[in-house]
């Protein structure tokens, strides 16, 4: 009876270790037959080295590739903005079984159209997106297109609301902002670094917000602002300066931009713009948060534009 295990044992592991070590060389023989035939062969020795061709899994080049051009979208919410809004983007989704069972319609489009799917624990699927607050699903999908500014800007627009990031940098603040511009129809968002825009976590807390809204880049803030006055908007910067017009009263333009920053000065240097503030009776040296800046700044947009 043979009894060679199934398994390979340490001693086939080691040998086959030194083995794939050794380079790969190709040998020239002549080979003899019976009789006053020869001919040449060639022998190959397979050695260790990974291949790092296009198509290798390896390559560095389509790692970067992937990481520049895809992301993780997880909550339940998020990844349902995804599904129906741009459902040819997801490569991969990973779910726990009870999320799963309410995605039905989405583990079905994956199955009939061959792209790959993972019922996991919640342990793995923390692993999977780094944090304990993934919602039960996580979804690989391509990053929605960033735009221009300057393109954006090249279609004329009768009305229109955008905003810009001035060194907003909290994915947290990002993502409710995102939600915001959501909810009040804001199509677009300036930033310099689409990248924080285009992130797991901006992409969670905007819940689903994020396939709605553009993401427009610009080389720099400095550069935005003059293409933004010349297409004719009005730029609006918040203060804390107790001697500078109250917003609720200071007339809205029909384009117009909101300049929205973590750290909001007491000094704007902008006298082509507007400056405002939001309340004459704050005794607070911060301020509210940006990400409540922006709900209160367009809901009273969406005030004065839709009702």
């Amino acid at each position: 009876m043979n009894h060679k295990p199934k398994f390979k044992t340490r001693e086939h592991k080691a040998f086959k270790s030194k083995t794939d070590q050794q380079p790969k060389h190709n040998y020239s023989r002549v080979a003899k037959k019976a009789g006053t035939l020869e001919g040449k062969v060639t022998i190959r020795v397979k050695g260790s080295e990974k291949q790092t061709g296009a198509l290798s899994p390896r390559a560095p080049e389509k790692i970067r590739k992937n990481r520049n051009e895809e992301m993780k979208v997880y909550g339940e919410n998020s990844c349902n903005a995804v599904f129906n809004q741009r459902p040819d983007s997801i490569v991969r989704l990973w779910a726990t079984i009870a999320m799963a069972k309410k995605q039905g319609d989405l583990l079905s489009y994956l199955a009939e159209n061959k792209k790959a799917y993972h019922i996991v624990d919640n342990e793995e699927l923390m692993k999977v997106t780094g944090t304990e607050h993934h919602g039960g699903i996580c979804l690989l999908v391509k990053k929605a297109k960033t735009f221009s500014l300057e393109g954006y800007l090249s279609v004329l627009k009768q009305q229109d609301c955008l905003i810009l990031l001035d060194d907003v940098n909290n994915a947290q603040n990002i993502g409710g902002i995102i939600r915001t511009c959501a909810f009040y129809g804001v199509k677009g968002i300036i930033t310099e670094n689409s990248n924080i825009i285009n992130s797991s976590n901006s992409a969670r807390v905007a819940e689903g917000g994020l396939e709605f809204v553009r993401v427009l880049e610009t080389k720099h803030k400095q550069i935005a602002l003059t293409q933004l006055r010349k297409a004719g908007y009005q730029i609006i910067h918040l203060t804390h300066n107790k001697k500078t017009p109250f917003f609720f009263k200071t007339k809205i333009a029909n384009k117009v931009v909101f300049v929205l920053s973590e750290i909001i000065s007491n000094e704007i240097d902008y006298p082509e713009d507007t400056t405002v503030q939001l309340s004459v009776v704050n005794p607070l040296q911060s301020g509210l948060n940006v990400a409540v800046n922006s709900g209160v700044l367009l809901a009273h947009w969406y005030h004065l534009n839709r009702i």
